[in-house]
């Protein structure tokens, strides 16, 4: 089961252009296209002719033809017509989904459509800004949403996991301050007299240690935006790391991710530097996690043993429990 009634992030703006996007979220199909003003449309990715996926068919001026027998919808997803015949049953229709665009993604919202509030997406204004360079990365994850959310809320593994790129070594000597607002969690470390990693001594050309600060926010249902910020006495280097997490069944993932800096624009290896070495550890993060999800898989009900460290991980639980447990009253109470 997963959440509904919130924003989940669905593709990156310009995968969606003059063909018909298919996305599965949450179990559920989903197709999207561009009306010719380049507004955004979300359907039920199928047919109720056959049930033929619709983005396997193709636009017809602002609506989307099914490619298996012609029938056509518009964006609401209701049928407007029928090759075969001129009239079109009451119920010829399919579902539709409220969709908006906003810092570089297509958001989809699951759930009651009448609920739907752009005012209830991320606040990411660094990505809209001008002043910062920035760039997004997508990875498809073979494994539970869950453990990919669980790896970014304990950045203690990146001193073990990342040492040849942004790994700090005294990471987990720190403690944690975690602070609940509503059901958003924050966490904050600082690190004082730190060795930067590899990556990090590179960007910021730093000669000794550091003072490492990460200041982080995880919010429903599965949004993580981490400020990094890297000093000594000569330089301050800082930047936002945002992961979004993506339902896509039970065992599979959207992995997103986005970077942002408005530091060294007149370093023109800087970004390309960057994205290497982030790109190289959301690799490293998704082999451990896929790996995490095998051995689950040959050991069914397997509990995890945790540690300090795992701090933000059990506060960030115990929010989804208590938002699980609102969501299976919800569906209790219109079973009624």
């Amino acid at each position: 089961m997963f959440l509904t009634d919130y924003w989940y992030a669905a593709a990156i703006e310009n995968d969606v252009s003059d063909k018909p996007f298919g996305r599965i979220v949450c179990n559920e199909p989903i197709v999207f296209f561009r009306d010719r003003s380049g507004v955004i449309q979300a359907l039920e990715d199928r047919c109720c002719h056959r049930h033929a996926p619709l983005s396997l068919g193709y636009l017809d001026g602002d609506q989307i033809r099914c490619g298996y027998h012609g029938w056509r919808y518009d964006g609401a997803g209701k049928c407007t017509d029928i090759p075969s015949q001129d009239s079109i049953p009451k119920l010829a229709k399919v579902q539709s989904y409220p969709a908006v665009e906003r810092y570089g993604w297509i958001w989809v919202w699951i759930g009651d459509a009448e609920k739907a509030d752009p005012a209830q997406l991320p606040d990411l204004p660094y990505l809209e800004d001008d002043e910062y360079r920035t760039w997004h990365h997508y990875i498809y994850g073979q494994a539970a949403h869950q453990l990919y959310m669980d790896n970014l809320l304990d950045i203690s593994h990146t001193a073990y996991l990342h040492k040849q790129t942004i790994g700090t070594p005294e990471m987990t000597k720190e403690p944690l301050k975690i602070r609940r607002d509503g059901t958003t969690v924050h966490v904050n470390r600082l690190n004082r007299g730190a060795t930067p990693g590899p990556a990090i001594k590179r960007w910021g050309n730093f000669e000794g240690t550091v003072d490492a600060q990460s200041d982080y926010s995880w919010q429903p249902p599965a949004v993580i935006k981490l400020r990094s910020t890297r000093r000594d006495e000569k330089f301050e280097l800082q930047y936002w790391l945002t992961n979004i997490v993506t339902p896509e069944t039970e065992k599979t993932t959207h992995f997103w991710f986005a970077w942002a800096s408005k530091q060294l624009k007149d370093d023109p290896g800087y970004p390309a530097d960057s994205r290497r070495a982030i790109e190289h550890t959301l690799g490293e993060d998704c082999e451990m996690i896929e790996a995490q999800q095998r051995i689950m898989d040959l050991k069914p009900g397997i509990q995890v043993f945790p540690g300090k460290a795992d701090a933000p991980i059990v506060e960030v639980h115990r929010v989804l429990g208590e938002l699980m447990a609102a969501e299976q009253e919800k569906l209790a109470q219109a079973a009624e």
